[in-house]
């Protein structure tokens, strides 16, 4: 009964751990270009005691960190601040705290250093992969390929200047080195680091990307979880109770 125990407390501890996953996704339902978290999936183990028959099964998690590559729904704003990439592809940022990781928010400001910044205070980095810094403007233009354009305020009507390009990259990492979600919820390559910058993706100015969560299917998901939670709970107090009656059975007659 030890193992039937053992396994229902390994599942129940793995399912908490996905559960925590769905709860983070609904909560960046509306957050832009967020990545859902895709949680662990499962698999079973055999832990072999030395010199012993004895045996004990154990489900695992693996994938740990991964997330949904799929592209949110695009929607237009008419604002030139907001920026979309169109398909596969990611910003370089650098968070307040942390190392330089890869994004998929587009809803840009210029904050009060005038570098600019995407609404997690998180700042755009160009191909040199330093802050992009803005000068005064009277209109901002962003191309397809990255390129950052400004009317400045005090110069001549129409004239206008390039101040740097967006640093943008295509690629999701390697086989053996893919793109996770790190332990402060960043994207970075899974052994560290960050692809190179190859500017090939397509970025739509005056949009913004919804976050590729799916309300009813994270319910729906959570609702399944709950449903094996309480199996893994009757599976503990039927073995208890099993326990019991062999115990019962096995004790001497008064």
């Amino acid at each position: 009964m030890d193992k039937m125990i053992h396994t229902a407390l390994n599942t129940l501890s793995n399912l908490y751990i996905n559960k925590s996953v769905k709860a983070q996704n609904l909560s960046n339902l509306n957050v832009p270009g967020f990545r859902r978290d895709l949680g662990t999936t499962f698999d079973t183990a055999y832990l072999n005691q030395s010199n012993s028959m004895e045996t004990r099964v154990f489900s695992l998690h693996e994938g740990i960190n991964i997330f949904s590559h799929k592209e949110g729904n695009l929607k237009p704003t008419g604002l030139e601040t907001d920026v979309a990439i169109r398909g596969e592809g990611f910003f370089f940022i650098r968070p307040p705290t942390g190392d330089v990781a890869l994004s998929r928010r587009g809803d840009f400001t210029v904050n009060n250093l005038g570098q600019l910044a995407n609404g997690a205070g998180d700042l755009l980095l160009g191909v040199d992969q330093e802050p992009i810094e803005i000068p005064p403007f009277r209109k901002l233009i962003i191309s397809e390929n990255g390129n950052i354009t400004i009317e400045p305020l005090n110069g001549a009507q129409g004239a206008r200047e390039q101040i740097g390009t967006l640093g943008i990259t295509s690629s999701r990492g390697t086989p053996d080195n893919p793109l996770i979600k790190d332990l402060d919820g960043h994207i970075r390559l899974k052994e560290g680091g960050l692809p190179e910058a190859d500017q090939i993706p397509i970025l739509t100015q005056g949009s913004l990307e919804d976050s590729n969560v799916d309300a009813v299917a994270e319910m729906i998901d959570t609702m399944e979880m709950q449903r094996q939670f309480e199996i893994n709970v009757k599976l503990i107090s039927l073995s208890k109770e099993i326990d019991e009656g062999a115990a019962s059975l096995m004790r001497m007659p008064s």
